[in-house]
């Protein structure tokens, strides 16, 4: 396994729980979900990481456990943070935002004299091929 989620480590080659991380986990979670900012409540819980790592962390399923994860927060822990980080998102205008789409049109045509089978081997035929394209900058 090349990253073990915070929270958890790796004992005698099983998943555990990561005692003085998971308190940290629960911290973090009370924390967000009474109000803190992310970067508060990563402060508050000890927990030193990048506002993406704690976006990261709030939003891992592996929390809620699987055949691999031990459990470490509920399922309604879990929807609880995920229906307060759509309400900021909300609340901060980031939703809905559409990106304006992109188009590409190549600023060249490409044109092809007549083909004749000049060569048996094919490799050489299609070189030959190949140099028959010509490309015009419009």
């Amino acid at each position: 396994m090349a990253h073990t989620p915070f929270g958890y480590e790796i004992v005698d080659g099983k998943i555990e729980i990561h005692a003085r991380e998971a308190e940290q986990l629960k911290l973090l979670i009370q924390s967000y979900l009474s109000g803190k900012s992310l970067a508060n409540a990563a402060k508050d819980s000890g927990i030193n990481r990048s506002h993406g790592g704690i976006t990261r962390i709030l939003t891992d399923e592996r929390y809620m456990g699987n055949e691999i994860f031990p459990r470490l927060i509920s399922e309604e822990q879990f929807e609880r943070l995920k229906e307060e980080r759509f309400k900021r998102a909300k609340k901060l205008g980031r939703l809905n935002r559409m990106k304006e789409e992109e188009t590409f049109t190549p600023s060249f045509t490409f044109t092809i004299e007549k083909v004749e089978d000049k060569y048996d081997n094919p490799i050489k035929q299609a070189e030959y091929v190949y140099s028959l394209i010509k490309e015009e900058v419009t």
